[in-house]
């Protein structure tokens, strides 16, 4: 028996005696989740990576909330209103909102939330999408107390939160973000750091944290004072980190997984062809990406070696013979699918592949590098099959294009210690990726802030004009205008070369067809409490 067998064996035996527990009658319904790695926090304030929020948007519950497709849903708040001049939002809590010890979940709350997850801590950068909220830009930065941001608690069912201008999409905005959501304060200002802990967390989603094994299986049971909780019909949920893609496809055929995270690049055309029933390949709202460390040689003062390298990549390539599943070729950050925005892209996406070598070449070389004088380089990525390909495919585009002028070393790590790595920039070019959380450029856009930090603005790119030009799309309340200014600043960044982009991305993933409710929208955002089992029904 191989070790792989042995393990998913042992996977299947965990999950049959989980789905027997007790008596027929009372056997609970058991989802096993593939997700890609092991998470680095449950702090839902200090996180935004999509293995987290996988977990997080079962543990927890914002003001409002996505629905299965996409469509925003009341989540705490039963209902709300919009001042005139669309500046100020008033959220109604609901009189059942309960955490999961059976405290009330009051307006104060959300306050206390909402300035914990924007006050800056321990070098973790909050989301810069909150900038929207008044005030939310000092406190940011660290330059005025949480207490001046502005959200209030007129009474206990009642949160008011005042932006700096109008903002269409806010509600899609703190649907998505993980720091509108609540956290307990008795329990997070006891606990300390040991508040994600198992049976120390209190939580107000549909699901409760009952394990958490490194490494091995994220466990949550169905939270009993969740006020919808007769309408979740999956009674527990285990989340398995599993980084390496094949072992995924392998424990979904034995029967271990319902869902996989994704599939190998090398088995996408495969399985579409064998397994379409089961195979979910959709666009989605994502884009794939390369940061340079812009803060240090040879990055920091070359922009045309930058453009170079950016030239010499075959993306057209990369997507037909490498990632093979209907990605879209990037030459911006925002998607194509982003509605009510003209997509930006490099002055040199209609230049035959052979015009742009050429060019790659001669600024190659005018930058310094040759065969004398090589460039040496590294490739940070997170470890997985999907992610060593691509970097395979990558390096040896370079080194078809400048020879041996070029060495360079692909590195995959794991992922705990590839975001380390990130947040204190420490290399030379990383492997990125981002989901947008809404349909918005601002999302993309946003990551390349001055002000922003790791994982955000990876590459530690600075321009005012991109800066300014985002503020006066945000203080814009002419649609028009705003879209032409969040173009010019997409077309300010990419034309400076501070990343570079690969493709946008289609989902990969493999879902049982026992599997009801799994529903197409372009965040490919499923949590566990809209799902169920075929022929199974809530208690």
């Amino acid at each position: 028996m191989t070790e792989l067998t042995k393990r998913v064996s042992a996977v299947m035996l965990a999950a049959g005696l989980a789905l027997f527990t007790g008596t027929a009658a009372q056997a609970a319904t058991v989802l096993n989740r593939g997700n890609g790695g092991e998470p680095s926090t449950l702090d839902p304030h200090r996180t935004d990576g999509r293995i987290e929020s996988n977990i997080l948007r079962d543990l927890f519950e914002g003001l409002v909330v996505y629905g299965p497709d996409g469509r925003i849903l009341p989540g705490v708040a039963e209902n709300w209103q919009v001042s005139d001049d669309g500046k100020l939002y008033s959220f109604q809590l609901r009189a059942d909102a309960r955490w999961s010890n059976g405290d009330p979940i009051t307006a104060e709350d959300f306050v206390y939330s909402l300035r914990r997850a924007l006050t800056p801590k321990d070098g973790i950068q909050p989301s810069s999408n909150m900038r929207v909220i008044k005030g939310a830009a000092a406190v940011i930065d660290g330059a005025k107390p949480a207490d001046t941001l502005g959200v209030a608690a007129p009474d206990p069912r009642t949160v008011t939160i005042a932006l700096e201008a109008a903002t269409p999409y806010f509600l899609d905005l703190i649907a998505a973000d993980n720091s509108a959501l609540p956290v307990h304060r008795a329990t997070v200002e006891s606990q300390r750091e040991r508040w994600t802990d198992p049976g120390k967390m209190v939580s107000n989603g549909a699901y409760v944290l009952e394990e958490w094994r490194a490494r091995q299986q994220i466990g949550l049971g169905k939270n009993a004072n969740f006020h919808d909780s007769g309408s979740v019909a999956i009674d527990r949920v285990n989340f398995f980190p599993i980084d390496d893609s094949a072992e995924e496809v392998d424990r979904f055929k034995a029967g271990a997984l319902h869902l996989t995270y994704e599939v190998p690049q090398d088995r996408v055309k495969w399985i579409s062809l064998t397994e379409p029933k089961v195979f979910w390949n959709r666009p989605f709202l994502a884009t794939y990406y390369y940061a340079f460390n812009l803060t240090v040689e040879p990055f920091k003062s070359s922009r045309d070696l930058r453009r170079a390298l950016s030239l010499a990549v075959n993306r057209e390539n990369i997507v037909d013979k490498v990632t093979r599943a209907g990605e879209t070729p990037a030459y911006g950050l925002v998607p194509p699918i982003v509605p009510n925005y003209r997509r930006q892209t490099a002055d040199f996406i209609a230049e035959p592949m052979e015009n742009r070598l050429r060019e790659a070449r001669r600024l190659f070389s005018a930058a310094g590098f040759s065969p004398m004088q090589p460039l040496t380089l590294e490739i940070l990525y997170n470890q997985s099959e999907n992610n060593r390909v691509v970097a395979d495919a990558v390096v040896s585009m370079w080194q078809d294009a400048f020879g041996k002028g070029i060495q360079v070393k692909p590195v995959g790590v794991e992922r705990t210690d590839y975001l380390k790595r990130r947040a204190r920039r420490d290399f030379q070019i990383v492997r990125a990726a981002w989901i947008g959380d809404y349909a918005d450029p601002t999302v993309f856009l946003n990551l390349m802030l001055s002000t922003a930090l790791p994982p955000r603005n990876d590459p530690g790119y600075r321009s005012r004009k991109y800066d300014d030009l985002l503020a006066k799309a945000a203080a814009s309340e002419d649609a028009g205008q705003r879209s032409s200014l969040l173009a010019q600043a997409e077309k300010t960044m990419i034309d400076d070369h501070p990343v570079i982009p690969i493709y946008h991305f289609s989902t990969k993933s493999l879902v049982s067809q026992q599997i009801k409710g799994w529903v197409y929208n372009v965040r490919d955002v499923h949590p566990s409490r809209f799902l169920s089992f075929a022929g199974k029904a809530a208690s």
